[in-house]
């Protein structure tokens, strides 16, 4: 095996070509640094410059994102307290309307029923005239048939019958 020293003293060196070649790679350094490097690294710079930017604006936006939520969600909440109230005071109006309609009835009924009561007391009344008409002209009518004769038990209980027939048939047919 060959030993990396023996190599290099085998190689000759020539400086001329050494020294040409670091003189041009310095050149090629220079030349690169000034027309490639810098406008690679002014690119490189605008790149970085525009994710900033964009990171910056997406930052923003979702920034106001969030405050849009935020209202949103505010206003979502106004919203539906407002339904509720409504829906309450909608409520609260029906409850009323039913309770009004429900004494207006009750009134109406009461006084139905006190009218009603009212005819059925004059009718009572009416009743009770005719009643005693009619029992006042029977007895007036039994008395004139018994002083027009004078009778035994049996035949007064029959002339009392009769007259009462009569009379009913009289009164029923009117």
């Amino acid at each position: 095996m060959v030993s990396p020293l023996e190599v290099l003293g085998q190689m000759k060196f020539q400086w001329h070509w050494i020294a040409s070649q670091a003189v041009a790679f310095l050149l090629l350094y220079l030349l690169m640094r000034k027309f490639a490097f810098a406008p690679i690294q002014q690119i490189l710079r605008e790149r970085e410059e525009r994710v900033r930017k964009a990171i910056e604006d997406a930052e923003r936006q979702r920034a106001e994102m969030e405050r849009l939520r935020s209202e949103y969600e505010q206003r979502l909440a106004r919203i539906e307290e407002e339904a509720r109230a409504r829906l309450q005071e909608a409520m609260q109006q029906a409850y009323q309307a039913r309770d009004a309609l429900l004494a207006e009835a009750r009134e109406n009924a009461e006084r139905m029923v006190q009218r009603a009561q009212e005819q059925i007391a004059l009718e009572r009344e009416k009743l009770m005239v005719e009643l005693r008409d009619f029992v006042t002209d029977l007895a007036i009518r039994i008395a004139e048939k018994v002083i027009e004769r004078s009778l035994d038990r049996t035949a007064h209980h029959e002339l009392i019958d009769d007259i009462l027939e009569k009379e009913l048939r009289r009164t029923t047919t009117h």
